[in-house]
């Protein structure tokens, strides 16, 4: 005979229903009252990695293309003269690394000048081998920084690829432990984007493909540049820094059109101690938001902006 349910628990007999209604009741409440939130890190760009890794795969097949034909026995056939036009290419970028990292202003601009002519020659190859040779030497320069990382010294090659990038990672404290701290992947995207910078090759085959701006716009973010010496204090440190992302957010907003800009500027601006930008930065991104990911969150950082500058208002 099945026995009677007795006591308290009794009372309780199909409440289970109504305490789950109650429940998303109050938390639904808990999420329509904003609450006064400091805003803390800046939002990274969504990096959409199958793309990127297509991208990587499309550079690895084009410099492995170019390899026999840097290799192959140059003739006197039309065909050797478009390799000689490459490889005079190739080594005029070198000769251009080569002088930057030696600092007489005056071998960079003779540098430059042999470069622009190398450039305008070697165009004629055809665009898939100019982007393969310069697929070839990113490969190179990764692996010239993993032997710097190995041994500390400094190779030619090195120089002559990267120009000032060693030099640069030192000033902006991307070495720890020894390392740069950037994979291979990001140091291919940074050799790329000074590739094309130096050679001033700009054609929209030469762009960075939007997936490769992501991840280099959020490296800079969570790793952005403050030159030593000039802020030693930690509180100036950090003022410089965030000074310096709100720069490399708006170059960031022009090649990804749905990184949250609006709300980027609210941070930093906030953090910053523009409270009045920061409240009107993030009203405009709470306007214009069309997904609902930092909603809540914005919403939140809102009332902490509206506080802080009614406690400044005269």
């Amino acid at each position: 005979m099945a026995g009677k349910k007795g006591g308290a628990l009794r009372y309780f007999e199909g409440w289970e229903g109504g305490l789950v209604a109650v429940g998303i009741a109050l938390t639904a409440a808990v999420l329509a009252v904003p609450l006064e939130v400091a805003p803390d890190d800046v939002p990274l760009p969504l990096v959409d990695g199958k793309l990127l890794a297509a991208t990587l795969d499309r550079d690895r097949a084009l410099a492995a293309a170019i390899v026999p034909a840097l290799e192959r026995e140059v003739t006197h056939s039309s065909a050797s003269t478009e390799l000689y036009d490459l490889r005079a290419f190739g080594e005029a970028f070198r000769a251009y690394g080569r002088a930057e990292v030696s600092d007489d202003v005056y071998e960079v601009v003779r540098a430059r000048h042999r470069l622009v002519e190398a450039v305008a020659k070697a165009r004629g190859v055809g665009d898939d081998k100019m982007l393969g040779l310069r697929a070839y030497q990113a490969g190179l320069f990764s692996a010239e920084l993993r032997r710097w990382e190995d041994t500390k010294k400094e190779s030619n090659e090195l120089g002559d690829l990267g120009g000032g990038f060693l030099r640069l990672a030192v000033q902006s404290g991307w070495i720890e432990g020894g390392r740069i701290v950037m994979d291979d992947v990001l140091r291919g995207i940074f050799f790329k984007r000074r590739w094309n910078e130096v050679t001033g090759l700009r054609a929209p085959s030469y762009d960075l493909s939007l997936e490769e701006q992501r991840t280099f716009y959020a490296f800079l973010l969570t790793h952005p540049y403050v030159e030593t010496g000039r802020a030693a204090d930690p509180s100036d440190a950090c003022r410089a820094a965030d000074q310096w992302r709100l720069r490399k957010i708006e170059e960031l907003a022009r090649v990804d059109p749905v990184y949250p800009y609006a709300l980027a500027r609210g941070i930093l601006f906030y953090r910053l101690g523009r409270y009045p930008a920061s409240a009107q930065a993030l009203r405009d991104y709470l306007g214009s938001a069309t997904d609902g990911r930092y909603y809540l969150r914005a919403r939140n950082y809102l009332v902490a902006a509206n506080a802080r500058a009614a406690e400044e208002a005269p």
